[in-house]
């Protein structure tokens, strides 16, 4: 069941979570970022709460700060 009070954080303090695909295209090295979820610190400040859309098949979810939206 999806907990509503994660979209009700801070955004600034929030880290999207992403899958990365590596490819091969014509010899040129590429990637397609997926975004899959959402993380935000613990209010101790000693941990994260990560909540998942979708689990990674290799395990592997990376971390980001959100870049701002361009107008």
């Amino acid at each position: 069941m999806a907990n509503k009070n994660t979209t009700a954080k801070p955004a600034n303090d929030r880290l999207d979570a992403f899958v990365v695909d590596e490819y091969e295209v014509n010899g040129e090295k590429k990637s397609s970022w997926h975004k899959v979820g959402s993380a935000w610190p613990h209010q101790d400040g000693n941990g994260f709460r990560l909540v998942l859309k979708a689990v990674p098949v290799d395990g592997v979810v990376i971390l980001r700060k959100p870049e701002p939206k361009d107008d």
